[in-house]
C-alpha cells in the first residue's frame, strides 16, 4: 500500500512498523529527539541501570587514584561552598558513590590542611547531578533519602552536556564518568538511504566502512570542542576537571573502535537486528536506521579539543588499557554457562541502550529484540569469546 512514498505493514509484534526514507522514523535521527528518549533504564528491575552497571563502579574504582590526584590539583574558593558536578550522571548508586567519593576527598583534604578556606574547616558543598531531562532524577533523588547520607547539598540540572548548564566561573570540581563516549546526534549522511554514508545493514561503526567511522569521527571532535568550550565557561579559575570514557589506543583508526570480545553490541547485537528482519517483524529500512549514537575518542583527539579551547592546563590525557570491569572469579562466573551469559549480557546492554530501540521499533518489539539478543549471545558465547578488559580515554584538566 502506497501512502505519500511511505509504506507502511504489520508485523508479528501486533504493531504497524513504517520504512521510512533517510531514516526520519528513528528518534535518534535528530540531537533534540535523541535527548528526549535516551535514558539508562530506571528502576530496580532486572533490566534496570541500578542492576547492570556493577562493571561501570569497577572500572571507577580501578581508575579512582587518578580522579583522587586530580582534585588534590584543586584551588579551594576562599569564600561560599564548593560546587562539585556530575555531568551525565544517569541514576542509581554508582552516581551517589562518585559524588561521595569527591566530598570524602574534599574533607581529607581539608583535614590535612592542605587546602582551606580558613583554619582547615570544611565548606559547604553543593553537588549537582546533571543529565538529559529524560534521566530518571526521581529515582536518583529517591536513593539520597537515606540515613547517614553525607553532608552535602544536592540538585538536579537537565540539560545536555554539549551545552552550557551552569553560570558562569560556578563549578569547583567538575567530572563525567563513562558518559562523554555518547555523540549528540548520528550524522545525519549516515542516516540518509541516498546518502553514500548510508549504514547499510549495520548499526554502528566498529569494524565497518572507514568513510562512515570518519563521519562519526567528525561529529565526535564538534561535540569534544563544545564540551570543553562550555566547561571553560562553568569552571572557576583553579577548579579540576576529570574525565573518562570508553576511549581507544591513538594507534587505532576509527573503524576500529573496541577489539573483539570487547564489544558489549558486537556481533550477536547485529544479528538479532538480523533476525527481527528474517522474521517479519521488522523492515530491513528500519533495521537500517537505526545506528548507536557512540564514539571511543583517543588520546590524541581529547587532547586535540583541550588545546583548542585554550583554558585548561593539561594534567594528563591518557588511554588506559587492560582496565578490569570486573573481579576474575566474577568473569569466570559470568561466562560459565552460555544461558547465564546470555540472560545477564542482554540485561546489561538493554540498561543503556533499551531506550533508544524501545524508541526505534516500539515496547513489544523492543521486548521481542532482547530475547532474541540473550539467545544470540549465548550461542556465540565460545565463538566470540569475552573479555573482561576495557580500554578507557582519561583526562584530568585545570581550569586556569
Amino acid at each position: 500500500m502506497e501512502n505519500g512514498g511511505t509504506e507502511t505493514q504489520p508485523n508479528s509484534c501486533g504493531v504497524l512498523r513504517m520504512a521510512m526514507d533517510n531514516g526520519t522514523r528513528l528518534k535518534t535521527s535528530s540531537s533534540n529527539n535523541m535527548h528526549d528518549v535516551l535514558h539508562m533504564y530506571s528502576g530496580n528491575g532486572d533490566a534496570s541501570y541500578a542492576e547492570n552497571s556493577y562493571r561501570q563502579r569497577y572500572v571507577f574504582r580501578v581508575l579512582q587514584p587518578l580522579f583522587e590526584a586530580a582534585i588534590e590539583k584543586l584551588t579551594f574558593p576562599q569564600e561560599g561552598p564548593l560546587r562539585i558536578a556530575d555531568l551525565g550522571c544517569a541514576t542509581g548508586t554508582n552516581t551517589i558513590s562518585d559524588v561521595d567519593f569527591v566530598v570524602k576527598t574534599l574533607a581529607n583534604l581539608c583535614g590535612n590542611g592542605h587546602h582551606s578556606n580558613g583554619g582547615g574547616s570544611m565548606p559547604e558543598i553543593q553537588a549537582y547531578f546533571s543529565d538529559l531531562p529524560s534521566n530518571d532524577f526521581n529515582g536518583l533523588f529517591n536513593l539520597l533519602d537515606r540515613p547517614g547520607r553525607l553532608p552535602y547539598f544536592v540538585a538536579g540540572v537537565p540539560g545536555s552536556f554539549y551545552n552550557v548548564v551552569f553560570p558562569r566561573s560556578n563549578i569547583h570540581v567538575c567530572f563525567s564518568i563513562m558518559a562523554l563516549h555518547w555523540i549528540s546526534e548520528v550524522p545525519e549522511a549516515v542516516m540518509q538511504k541516498t546518502s553514500p554514508l548510508y549504514n547499510k545493514g549495520r548499526v554502528w561503526i566498529n569494524r565497518g566502512r572507514q568513510d562512515i567511522a570518519e563521519a562519526y569521527s567528525k561529529q565526535a571532535k564538534k561535540d569534544l570542542n563544545d564540551f570543553i568550550n562550555c566547561r571553560a565557561q562553568e569552571i572557576a579559575p583553579g577548579g579540576v576537571m576529570f574525565l573518562c570514557m570508553m576511549g581507544r589506543p591513538d594507534t587505532w583508526p576509527p573503524a576500529q573502535q573496541v577489539s573483539v570480545g570487547g564489544e558489549f553490541c558486537g556481533q550477536d547485537f547485529e544479528d538479532a537486528w538480523d533476525e527481527l528482519v528474517t522474521q517479519g517483524i521488522i523492515s530491513s529500512d528500519v533495521r537500517d536506521s537505526f545506528n548507536l549514537p557512540w564514539y571511543f575518542p583517543n588520546a590524541y583527539e581529547l587532547r586535540q579539543a583541550v588545546e583548542n579551547c585554550g583554558a585548561f592546563d593539561i594534567e594528563s590525557v591518557q588511554v588506559c588499557e587492560g582496565v578490569p570491569s570486573m573481579a576474575e572469579e566474577d568473569f569466570e562466573e559470568y561466562i560459565r554457562d552460555p544461558n547465564m551469559f546470555g540472560l545477564m549480557k542482554a540485561n546489561m546492554v538493554k540498561s543503556f541502550t533499551g531506550s533508544l530501540v524501545e524508541a526505534h521499533i516500539g515496547k513489544k518489539c523492543s521486548n521481542r529484540f532482547f530475547q532474541v539478543f540473550r539467545e544470540k549471545a549465548a550461542a556465540l558465547l565460545h565463538c566470540n569469546a569475552p573479555c573482561r578488559l576495557v580500554t578507557c580515554t582519561v583526562a584530568s584538566l585545570i581550569r586556569k
